[in-house]
């Protein structure tokens, strides 16, 4: 188990006062990248004839009423957006064309009863939050803390940090409003109230955690006018961090996924600089070999580009920073991820994320680094049961396999034990789909329900009928990694419930040269129908020796299977726009059988 805080020597007392903080304090004269700002500043201008969307109560009120949180976050996060390109293109110019757009965007979000999303108001409110409106309007009702109130009160230090004499020389109501705001609606409740997320009541915890508690680090920071509250602080997040380490696998392998980690693990690498920063150099953890492994997680499930093995609630573009991945590397002492972290930032240098705003920032004071993007050719992570194997070192060439084990109870978790997904020249052949669009049957207990959840619609097996089951107990077992092969073998038995009838069911994953070979051994109780599927979003076609799929390869498979080509809509906004389809294919390969071993080839 990785180490909390105070055994690496940490404690509040560590930080310097409150009025000697200098952020970046490991870079010796931090100043805007002129590339990077002036992306900023044309993106700025383009929001200085956009009207500062409405947040009305009844958007927000949608979620209570018929589940859909994607409207109402839409306008929310584009108030944020604008803030915060504003407000950056005004201190790098400080030309003042941007300052009063600057101050609606400001104004309109502190006068935002709540800063909580509606999705969110009911389970992290201290009080009445299952209202469906923000109940917070008296001093006895103090204002929940959720992932985007506190990346709010981030944005807003941000703003006072850099545009306060700007918004000063406007009216000096602004920052004076926004410093009681923040102070009222972040500080006060994070030092008063316990919420679930701490995970100090002994629960587990999830990205919440070290994303919630780097932005109120990063607040504290800018906003704290005593000693007193600084450490106060300081020390509860420190605790609360600890928390979520203290849940993760040596390996550092996060089971939420590769964009869950942008917000998880990487979150937990702004809290050690900020915590670098804040106690002026003092606390420095980074040679801990787990903060390695964790940061070295993200190189491990990488296809190309932008292409990330997305698994769970993953979509199948991610967009980590590269200039953050390449300070993992400095800090961490992997030449390795310095590397990878350069070849990301060939793909897009500008980082800009309303939500990481301390991240952001560093992104913005680091010159563009670009270089060649390479992967690791085999990856095996103990803790997920994750196996990669790719044909080249150069990502966009040849075949790339992953299989992923574990249990039907991780984070953000579909139901998928065994599941496999091909890509070519890095693009997609047989795919995970991912989540759809979120909404509040998402997070309730009929997450299940939704078709892309179910394992009937990732690359794995029904076996008579039945599919695999949500839990932690429906897992896979006795996995093996052939580091000889790179391919990967699991039991899947116990992911289907008993009234399958599984005796045993094993499957293999190797890639050879430039084949993936998917073979499934099957014992059961009595002869029952299985049925192989794997899904593809380009229309396969069946063809002589086989399946033609999409990128010019081939599936090819025993005699003993019949294959059906089933198209079928998507009725799901999020995951057309991910695949650019209003359809999927699912490739169903059906026999009948006790006893039996299949062989399904890509090549």
């Amino acid at each position: 188990m990785p180490k909390p805080m105070h055994e690496h020597g940490f404690s509040a007392g560590m930080c310097l006062p409150y009025n000697e903080i200098k952020l970046f304090c490991d870079v010796e004269t931090p100043a805007f990248d002129d590339v990077k700002m002036k992306q900023v500043v044309t993106a700025a201008e383009g929001y200085l004839s956009v009207e500062v969307p409405m947040c009305p109560a009844s958007l927000y009120h949608r979620f209570a009423t018929d589940g859909n949180r994607s409207e109402y976050e839409a306008v929310y996060f584009k108030r944020r957006d604008m803030a915060m390109k504003l407000a950056l293109a005004e201190a790098y110019e400080k030309k003042g064309r941007f300052t009063e757009k600057l101050v609606d965007a400001v104004w309109a979000i502190m006068e935002e009863s709540s800063w909580t999303v509606p999705a969110h108001l009911a389970m992290y409110s201290p009080s009445h939050g299952d209202l469906g409106l923000p109940a917070v309007y008296n001093d006895e009702r103090l204002h929940a803390i959720d992932l985007f109130s506190a990346g709010t009160a981030a944005l807003l230090s941000m703003v006072y940090l850099y545009c306060k004499d700007i918004l000063d020389g406007y009216c000096t109501v602004i920052c004076e409003k926004l410093k009681y705001l923040v102070t009222e609606r972040q500080i006060k409740p994070f030092v008063n109230c316990v919420f679930h997320w701490m995970g100090l009541l002994g629960n587990a915890v999830n990205n919440w955690n070290p994303w919630v508690c780097s932005n109120i680090l990063f607040t504290v920071a800018v906003m704290a006018d005593d000693d007193r509250t600084l450490q106060t602080v300081v020390g509860k997040a420190a605790q609360c961090t600890d928390r979520y380490t203290a849940g993760m696998p040596e390996d550092g392998g996060c089971d939420e996924g590769a964009n869950y980690w942008t917000v998880a693990g990487a979150s937990y690498f702004d809290v050690l600089e900020i915590l670098y920063d804040i106690t002026g150099g003092k606390y420095d953890i980074y040679g801990d070999q787990f903060i390695k492994s964790m940061c070295e997680y993200i190189m491990k499930m990488y296809i190309h580009g932008h292409r990330f093995i997305n698994f769970a609630d993953c979509p199948p573009y991610v967009r980590p920073d590269g200039s953050q991945i390449r300070r993992m590397g400095e800090k961490c002492g992997s030449p390795t991820l310095c590397l990878f972290g350069d070849g990301i930032d060939s793909f897009g240098s500008l980082y800009l994320n309303s939500n990481c705003i301390y991240r952001t920032l560093r992104s913005l004071i680091t010159p563009p680094h670009p270089g060649k993007s390479l992967g690791m050719m085999r990856t095996w992570i103990p803790s997920l049961k994750i196996m990669c194997a790719r044909q080249y070192e150069d990502t966009g060439k040849g075949m790339f396999a992953a299989m992923k084990g574990g249990h039907n109870s991780e984070g953000h978790n579909h139901i998928d034990v065994g599941n496999v997904v091909v890509f070519f020249d890095g693009e997609p052949v047989m795919i995970d789909t991912g989540a759809g669009t979120y909404k509040k049957q998402t997070f309730s207990a009929g997450r299940y329900e939704l078709w892309y959840m179910q394992s009937g619609y990732h690359n794995v097996t029904d076996i008579g009928g039945y599919e695999q089951r949500p839990g932690v107990r429906f897992r896979s077992s006795d996995e093996k990694y052939d580091e000889a092969t790179g391919g990967a073998t699991m039991q899947l038995r116990e992911a289907y419930p008993e009234q399958a009838g599984v005796v045993s069911y094993v499957r293999k994953t190797v890639l050879d040269g430039g084949e993936v070979r998917i073979t499934d051994s099957f014992e059961l109780d009595t002869e029952k129908e299985i049925d192989i599927h794997f899904i593809t979003c380009e229309k396969p076609v069946a063809v002589p020796d086989g399946i033609s799929l999409p990128h010019g390869r081939i599936m090819s498979f025993d005699k003993g299977l019949q294959a059906e080509i089933e198209e079928f809509e998507v009725r799901d906004d999020g995951i057309e726009r991910n695949w650019h389809s209003p359809v999927l294919w699912r490739i169903h390969l059906r026999a009948v059988v006790k006893k039996a071993s299949f062989t399904v080839r890509i090549r």
